[in-house]
Parts: C-alpha cells; structure tokens; sequence
C-alpha cells in the first residue's frame, strides 16, 4: 500500500501535511486514545479534498490522468461536510480548515473530545431531523462516517444522510472494510468506488444519489424471550449494543436476579442500569421486582433511544437519560449527566435524590480491540455513589477480568450469587461506616 494518495511534491499533499502538522486545540483527555492514532485517517481525507479541488484525484481517489475534470467544477466542493463519529476531533479540525464542518458522534463521550479538539465545528445532536434547504444544492455537501463496527449502524446512517449529500464516504482499517460497506453504500448511492489503500486505512465511496433510494427503516423489532419474564418486545437502533438480541452476560445476570427475588431479598423500590443498553434488561428487571421506579442511563444516543422505545412498547414506566455515567463522581450532582438538565433528570427520578435500591451493572471490557478496565472502575464508582443505603449492586462480568476486588474496594462488601463458565454475577453493598 501506498504512503499517500498524492505525488509527494504536489501543492495539495504539502497542504496537506500543513494540515496535520498543527497541535489540537486541546490536551487529549485521559482515557482516550492518542491523537496519533487517528493521523492516517484525517491525512487520507485531507488528500482527497484537496487532490479532488484541484483535478489531480478522480472521484475514486486515484490519480486522475488524462480525465477530463473541468476545475470549475470542482474547486469549491465540498463546501460542506457532515461528519460522523470522528474518534479524536483530528479529522473535524483538519477538515474544519477545508469546508464548513457540522459533526455528530452517538457517543456523547466522544463528543465531548471532538468539541474540546475542534471549538469552532458545530455539532449536529440527532441525525433524523437534519433540515431541508430547498436552495441549498446537495452536491455542495458531503458525508465522511468512520466505518463501525455494526453494519447496521451504517445502514442508518446511509438511511439518514442519504437525501442531503452528494458523496458519501466510509473511512476505516482496510481490514474492518467489508463487502457489507459497499452493499450498504450501494443501496442510496449509483456509483461505489473503493479508494486505494494508505497505510492500514482505505475510503469506500458512494456518489451519485439515488432518486428512489433502498433504505432500510429503524429502529428494528425483535422479541427476547426469557424465563422470567416471558417474550419481550424489543427496539433497536443500529448503533445500539447487541441489537435487538439480548447479550449472554445481561441474560445471566437477570437469571440472577430472578432467583434472588425469588428467594430472600426484599423487593427494591428503584431500580438504575448503568449502561441500559436496548432497554430490555432495565425492562425485564422492572417486571421480575415489581419496583416502582426505574431508570436507564447511557452514553449512545442510540442506546437512549431504543430503550425508550423497548420500554414504551411493553408498557413500562422508566425514565431513560442520555448521560456519562463514567465521569468523575465528584462532579456532585450532575456527575452522571452530560447536562444539568439530565443531572436534573436523573435526581429526579425517584426520592431521595437520586439514590437506588438496585443498581445493574453491565461493564463494557473493550475500547475497539484492546481490553481496558477504567470504564468499568469509574462505573462502579458511579454505582456506590448511586446506592441508597440497604441497597445493592448486581454487577456481571466475563468471569477472568476478576473485577470482584475491585467491588470490594470501590462499593463495599461483595459477594458471589452466580458463576456459569463464562460469567460471573456479584452482589455489593455499601461498606457500613
């Protein structure tokens, strides 16, 4: 593969490495990756806008010699650029000095980063409601979306940004570039081009927008079915965790609840999920304890709002907050919200200020490939602080992350209710002063 899409000493490519040579706006926030892992990515993209503006790239990315590209046509696009799911704020600052650029991240963690990298980019909130400008013309505007993991996430965001950009591309490892992107692409767009490789890294293309596009409708419905609460409807965007399926882990540990409800634990009056996923867990654990009040907390608009319609759908009453619930807990009372208005919501939700009978605790192990335990640690702070006084933790886990000293020491006194060969579930409670 190639070091760049551009000959070296081209004025574009030098423009380019311009680009790249300037600091963030900000110092990376602890936990994130290293700016430097998202340099190939922003550099190819840099490289395609300018080699494009000025005839030295064809739509595809490639030298574009002896093709006819008329630079009126070109020079000045895009004049917009709808970015999604910028990891590190890199590409919407070195974009942000080529076009007018509007970002949106599903992870409001992550859009926390993109803001802090790039001040002076909007950000775009929800991708549904993205305005109409009858005057504006579309071929002015593009889409740049980092290739997710989900293929589904994708099929959305095609279905979304589809009628307002002209070219929209897919940007990732070329190992995580599947067939699938290009099928994807193929249903909003009539030309599908696959960039060459740079690096680790390559573009899958579309332009040409379809008139009468064949895109799929969200959220999707499904229907878990668990012993101890019969078949759940159930509602899932594409960016949404697991999907309309249930996770083994979630399934383990209601299996756990269950029986512990059956046995000798008096019944919470509130319940919180850290981490509410698609909503069904949170749902399934109001209809096995009967509590009054419950509430979901993630950090994935999607998550939010497939849990809201898993929990409207089965006719439960819970209050579901798009909130970090891993910020610093001594952030005193919005330390789950990304807003005072969440912050707000979440002390609502039941009395006593925000304090829960029953807390369920899913962590997530992963950050893309590698396994890393700080979210976990920083949720399960959140948790003890969350904790009515009698009340308890059900945390579950992949059974060799051992994450029951951390329990202890974080939340208090901890003990083991369940162990299959994958899992383990672990009741806490708060350490008696």
């Amino acid at each position: 593969m190639s070091a760049s899409l551009l000959p070296a000493d081209s004025i574009a490519a030098h423009r380019s490495r311009e680009l790249l040579a300037e600091p963030l706006c900000s110092p990376e926030p602890a936990g994130t990756a290293p700016a430097a892992a998202g340099t190939a990515p922003a550099r190819i993209l840099a490289e395609y806008v300018l080699g494009r503006r000025c005839g030295e790239l064809d739509v595809s990315g490639r030298a574009a010699d002896g093709q006819f590209i008329p630079t009126e046509v070109v020079a000045d696009l895009p004049c917009d650029i709808l970015l999604i799911d910028d990891p590190q704020g890199l590409q919407a600052r070195v974009l942000g000095a080529l076009a007018t650029v509007r970002t949106y991240n599903d992870r409001i963690d992550d859009a926390r980063v993109v803001a802090g990298a790039a001040p002076d980019v909007d950000a775009v909130e929800d991708l549904s409601g993205l305005p109409s400008d009858p005057e504006k013309d579309v071929a002015e505007t593009w889409a740049v979306v980092n290739a997710p993991k989900a293929v589904n996430a994708l099929a959305e965001v095609v279905a979304h940004i589809q009628p307002h950009v002209s070219t929209l591309i897919v940007i990732g490892r070329s190992d995580a570039m599947s067939r699938a992107v290009n099928k994807e692409l193929a249903r909003g767009f009539a030309r599908v081009d696959v960039s060459p490789g740079v690096g680790k890294h390559r573009m899958i293309i579309g332009s040409r927008p379809l008139s009468s596009p064949s895109l799929p409708g969200f959220p999707k419905h499904g229907v878990i079915d668990h012993p101890a609460t019969g078949p759940l409807q159930v509602r899932a965007h594409g960016a949404c965790f697991s999907g309309v399926k249930s996770d083994e882990g979630s399934a383990f540990l209601l299996d756990a609840l269950a029986a512990d409800s059956d046995d000798r634990s008096p019944c919470p009056r509130s319940v919180l999920d850290l981490g509410c996923g698609n909503g069904w867990l949170l749902t399934a654990a109001m209809r096995v304890t009967q509590a009054a009040r419950g509430v979901g907390v993630d950090v994935s608009r999607a998550a939010v709002a497939s849990a809201r319609a898993t929990a409207e759908v089965n006719g439960v009453d819970v209050d579901i907050v798009l909130a970090d619930a891993a910020l610093d807990t001594a952030l005193a009372d919005t330390a789950l919200a990304d807003t005072a208005a969440a912050g707000a919501a979440l002390a609502a939700a039941v009395p006593g200020g925000g304090s829960f009978d029953l807390v369920l605790l899913n962590p997530p192990f992963h950050q893309g490939t590698a396994i890393e335990t700080d979210t976990a640690a920083a949720l399960m702070r959140t948790a003890a602080r969350r904790l009515a006084p009698g009340g308890r933790v059900l945390t579950v886990f992949n059974s060799h992350l051992r994450h029951r000293e951390n329990l202890e020491k974080l939340i208090g006194p901890s003990r083991q209710v369940a162990r299959n060969r994958k899992f383990t579930v672990v009741e806490s409670r708060l350490s008696e002063v």
